[in-house]
């Protein structure tokens, strides 16, 4: 018996070790029973009646150690023959370890850790060699003589006196996990067995699907690296393995990819990773970090793709037990696009919805109300519904944050409300058993305060059915002149009557101070613009143009005076060729006054809507109009 000694501090070693990571131990000593080209390696775990972990054995038929190696491999850190040989000495297979710390490991599986291996000696005899360790002498191993023996040659490795955490490899996922951990090398090398606690692992018998990519990095390089995704049906920890052309791992890292509830391992092969694995845990920042990129590239198409069947599939089954809130395929671009959200949310959380079916159905026909009217609102009421975990909250605000789908929802939608109003508003004004009912500041007035956008897109709301005093208020606020409202005489008409303005609307200038004010005088549908309805709104001109107050030459003034008719005097004036359709009058300091048709303002509303309606293949019926007028103004529509 003698004893090596490594020369390194004991509490370098126990890190090396990893104790807490049993299941790295396992498969590490199964990598060095298949760098000494075993076929077959069995891991055996010893329980009490407890169900706790006495002793773990890893026994393999590789060539074993030689007796007069053993010093070499166990007395040393660092340094392994296998950093210079590359390959294994008659199999030529590819080898994992290189570090010379793999040893340590397997401190991970037990306070005592013996080594029985049989190997052939220089002389051609069988001689058997016994290795022990401990946990509390890390550096010092102790080398039986050499006895020979008539057996086979091979490895065991037996740890004992395992800590708690040991435990681990009882659950039920380890053989799974240790499945996707030799999976590539086990397809490239279907003559090797692996026996977890008398199951053979294999991965084909696990995972639930697999694919191949090819990776073409450089045009030097052949054959070009292939990447392996294998995908199983628990999580077994995401990784991206380095590994040689036969599918030995050689380091891993993250895949850098998110994707709740999809379980996949992805593995990268190339011959050109044996060369630099001592540089590979820094690969993102050398000459290869473009292929890793390219890799993740891949893998994220490839999951891209797994996700669109996946959500076919369960679409298709939504449709076959009747839950699926759309029965026909949609018929126009605005339709699809909120089709595609739908489908892309329910999908996401398809895992939280409710088993049974009419709870389901009613789940699925919310989001889809909720998606239709407002995206941005959606994600709160998952959130209180199913109380998501943070990697699927993540998720969803990234979908629902998208531009590409929510604001096109929004937009859809507002482009629809408002050719549906565009069409009630025609009933209001043009139907004359409707138009004559219509008053002016009951109904239109009321209506036209929440649909500003008609007069323009850019205008707000300043002041509504409010006196001249309260539009110099507004006038002033708007300018930053707010300190003056308290000192502001009344504004009066010429005949010193107060005048009581529909609506005041506002919008600045774009990359500008400078303001537009527009003040609309609304008549109802059977009054004809004529000369007395002209006279009151150029008295409203007139009064704010003498007033001293409203003057500022950063601010622009129209009045408009709308009905549905105009006499032929008005016509005239309105039809002047130096002057814009529409425009009876123009005065200094960027005054303009203006006589406008229903038929005119709809007209123009329409053309602007014209671009979108086309794509939406909206046909605001009539019933669709007035619903929008029910469900937005209540009881001013008619």
């Amino acid at each position: 018996m003698r004893t090596v000694h490594i020369e390194a501090k004991p509490d370098h070693l126990l890190r090396l070790a990893k104790q807490r990571d049993p299941i790295g131990a396992v498969a590490e000593m199964v990598w060095n029973a298949l760098d000494a080209e075993a076929s077959l390696v069995s891991i055996d775990l010893e329980l009490n009646e407890l169900n706790g972990v006495e002793s773990v054995r890893v026994t393999d038929n590789g060539h074993g150690m030689p007796n007069a190696s053993c010093a070499n491999y166990f007395g040393g850190l660092g340094g392994s023959w296998k950093t210079t040989a590359k390959v294994s000495p008659e199999l030529k297979r590819g080898l994992h370890g290189h570090s010379g710390q793999g040893r340590l490991r397997a401190f991970a599986l037990g306070e005592q850790v013996r080594w029985i291996s049989v190997a052939k000696a220089v002389d051609g005899r069988t001689e058997r060699t016994v290795i022990s360790g401990a946990v509390d002498r890390p550096a010092d191993f102790e080398i039986s003589e050499p006895e020979t023996v008539e057996e086979s040659c091979g490895t065991r490795v037996e740890a004992s006196v395992p800590a708690d955490f040991v435990t681990r490899l009882t659950h039920e996922d380890t053989a799974q996990q240790l499945a996707s951990t030799f999976a590539p090398f086990l397809a490239a090398n279907p003559d090797v067995r692996i026996v977890y606690q008398g199951t053979l692992l294999d991965p084909a018998m696990v995972w639930t699907d697999t694919a191949e990519y090819t990776v073409p990095w450089s045009e030097d390089v052949h054959p070009a690296p292939v990447l392996r995704v294998i995908e199983w049906p628990k999580d077994v920890g995401r990784v991206l393995a380095l590994c040689d052309a036969s599918g030995v791992v050689l380091d891993e890292l993250s895949p850098g990819i998110q994707a709740p509830g999809y379980h996949f391992t992805a593995y990268l092969l190339w011959d050109g990773f044996v060369e630099r694995r001592g540089d590979l845990p820094l690969a993102e920042m050398d000459e290869i970090g473009p292929l890793l990129a390219l890799a993740r590239e891949s893998l994220r198409a490839h999951v891209k793709r797994r996700e669109q069947e996946r959500r076919a599939r369960l679409i298709h089954e939504w449709k076959s037990e009747g839950v699926y809130p759309y029965a026909e395929e949609p018929a126009e671009p605005a339709q699809a696009v909120e089709r595609e959200m739908f489908d892309e949310v329910a999908t996401r959380i398809s895992r939280r919805l409710p088993g049974a079916t009419q709870s389901k159905r009613t789940t699925l026909r919310l989001l889809r109300e909720i998606i239709a009217r407002d995206p941005s609102g959606l994600y709160p009421v998952l959130d209180e519904l199913f109380r998501l975990p943070q990697s699927e909250q993540e998720e969803l605000r990234r979908i629902l944050q998208r531009t590409s789908l929510s604001e096109v929802i929004k937009a859809t939608g507002q482009v629809s409300d408002r050719l549906d109003f565009l069409a009630a508003l025609k009933k209001l004004v043009f139907e004359p058993e409707i138009s004559r009912t219509v008053r002016e500041r009951s109904e239109l007035h009321r209506i036209l305060e929440r649909e500003t956008w008609i007069f323009g897109d850019a205008y707000a709301l300043m002041v509504s059915d409010q006196s001249l005093d309260a539009v110099l208020t507004r006038h002033l606020e708007e300018l930053g002149r707010g300190s003056e409202v308290g000192g502001a005489t009344p504004v009066r008409r010429e005949d010193g009557r107060t005048g009581i303005v529909d609506l005041l609307l506002g919008r600045a200038h774009r990359g500008s101070t400078g303001r537009e004010h527009l003040v609309v005088e609304l008549k109802a549908p059977r009054v004809r613009i004529g000369q007395s309805e002209v006279a009151q709104i150029k008295s409203y001109a007139e009064a704010i143009v003498s007033d001293p107050q409203f003057r500022d030459a950063r601010v622009s003034w129209d009045f408009w005076v709308v009905s549905t008719e105009m006499t032929d005097i008005v016509r005239r004036d309105a039809s002047a060729p130096d002057r814009p359709p529409g425009c009876i009058a123009e005065w200094g300091g960027g005054v303009r006054i203006w006589a406008r048709t229903w038929s005119e303002i709809i007209d123009d509303c329409e053309a602007r809507l014209h671009f979108y309606r086309e794509r939406l293949n909206h046909d605001p019926a009539a019933e669709h109009a007035m619903e929008y007028l029910r469900r937005v103004h209540g009881q001013a529509a008619p």
